[in-house]
């Protein structure tokens, strides 16, 4: 399981178990005065926040001092045994904080005692239900992770095997590469063997995937490290196969398991849980405020943009998100219903070297479309995008299905990211850069140091260029 994937298991933990003690507090004052607010007034509420401070340092203080498996592997019986540990220690805590100052007197020892069994049973529910939820949610959404299995037909079937025997909710294999037989188009265990030794790296490119798990027990026909390496500039993670955890083990590298597999994990960037919270809450904040924009930009432009050419007030393509991940983008339709069809036509006169067309007066720009695109208000819908999670406020340009086929190994390293309605190369003069390399240099330079704080900045930039019109053709 990726750290990734045990921080937020954790996280939600944390913010349950918090959210329980509330709970418990004011049923055990509701069972005791039959009210939830009377007799919680002055000195006798500020308990509440003391029994949270202390179970806040207990979780920090263990989460620090054991290195055991991920919660969601706990058995019920391992987890009940904590949830009581961790209260009792709360409790032996609390008394000795009440001793301490001489405050016991103000509150009920019947009422604290009833609280820390109400505690501890509501606990027990509520981290029940919490898996449960978890792991359905993990399952159906962008969070499983993606896995490309890189195997032989020595190792095939045994890997397969012991891979379905895991609850393998958090990674799903959507692909095997065979490295020494051409096997495409068989299944195994109803995973579809995708890609042979001649054509793995190209797959790999054009198809969504987070990482690939590499299992080629004593093959040594392989340069592994040219493997990794190549991986890693692609922005895939890579997971390599280990019989066991003996091996040294250098910086840029952690054990991990793929199910029962044992593996060193070689990740690039792993940002922050804390980080990526506030990077999700900014975009739900951001894509509210922007759908509000949305909606008056609607009123004031969609009957203008029917009335100056034929065709649907918004425009949407299928676009290539997060390691190839397809989505649908919209935007306030800039240009005639054509423009794709014609877009061959007008190959010659590209301005941009690389995989991506940008032409000055474009033919296809509708009259208001240029108006649209000066102000960048066609690309108010993506708020949408942005608010469902396909984008990001920032982020790299989506590229088209098109574009993206003809990326080079090194090139996909753009999309290892959520893509954005703007992003470092739009702040950057995008109009002056002509050269796709240029764009893919700053697209990692962003996704190398990414921080809240670097997006803040490029969101007031992209403020900044929009309202003085700097950039957008």
């Amino acid at each position: 399981m990726s750290q990734k994937i045990t921080n937020q298991t954790s996280f939600f933990r944390f913010v349950v178990d918090v959210i329980v003690i509330i709970i418990s507090f004011y049923l055990t004052n509701y069972i005791r005065f039959s009210t939830f607010w009377n007799k919680l007034e002055g000195e006798k509420i500020s308990i509440l926040w003391v029994i949270i401070l202390l179970y806040v340092f207990i979780y920090i203080f263990s989460k620090n001092l054991t290195n055991k498996k991920p919660w969601m592997y706990d058995s019920k019986f391992y987890d009940a045994y904590n949830i009581v540990k961790y209260n009792v220690f709360i409790g032996f805590m609390l008394f000795a904080y009440l001793y301490t100052f001489k405050i016991g007197e103000l509150y009920s020892r019947l009422q604290l005692f009833s609280f820390f069994a109400l505690d501890i049973l509501l606990m027990l529910i509520a981290h029940v239900v919490l898996r449960h939820m978890l792991i359905k949610l993990y399952r159906n959404s962008s969070y499983c992770e993606r896995v490309l299995l890189i195997t032989t037909t020595d190792e095939l079937f045994d890997i397969v095997n012991d891979i379905r025997k895991t609850n393998n909710w958090y990674f799903r294999i959507k692909g095997i590469a065979l490295m020494d037989a051409d096997m495409r188009g068989m299944h195994i265990n109803n995973i579809p063997i995708i890609a042979d030794g001649n054509d793995f790296y190209e797959v790999s490119k054009n198809n969504a995937f987070d990482s690939v798990l590499i299992c080629l027990g004593n093959e040594r026909d392989y340069s592994l490290i040219e493997m990794i390496s190549n991986y890693i500039d692609m922005g895939i993670a890579v997971h390599l196969n280990l019989s066991e955890y003996y091996f040294p083990i250098a910086a840029g590298k952690r054990l991990d398991n793929v199910g029962v597999l044992g593996v060193i994990t070689y990740r690039e960037i792993e940002y922050n849980l804390g980080q990526q919270i506030m990077k999700r809450l900014l975009d739900i904040t951001g894509g509210l405020v922007g759908m509000f924009l949305f909606g008056i930009a609607m009123l004031i432009f969609g009957p203008i943009i029917k009335l100056d050419s034929k065709g649907p007030v918004l425009f949407s393509q299928e676009r290539i998100g997060k390691n190839g991940r397809h989505f649908k983008i919209y935007k306030f339709r800039s240009m005639c219903v054509d423009a794709e069809e014609r877009k061959a036509e007008l190959m010659a006169q590209n301005e941009m070297s690389g995989n991506m067309f940008k032409m000055h007066d474009d033919p296809r720009v509708t009259r208001i479309g240029k108006f649209l695109r000066k102000t960048s208000i066609d690309e108010l819908p993506q708020f949408w995008n942005v608010f469902k999670g396909d984008m990001s406020l920032v982020g790299t340009r989506p590229p088209t299905v098109e574009e993206f086929e003809g990326y080079t190994l090194s090139q996909r390293k753009r999309i290892s990211i959520k893509p954005g309605i703007t992003g470092l190369w739009q702040v950057s003069g995008r109009s002056s850069i002509t050269d796709f390399d240029k764009v893919v240099e700053l697209d990692c330079k962003y996704i190398d140091n990414w921080s809240v704080l670097t997006d803040i900045k490029i969101i007031l930039r992209t403020i900044w260029v929009v309202l003085f019109r700097k950039g957008a053709q």
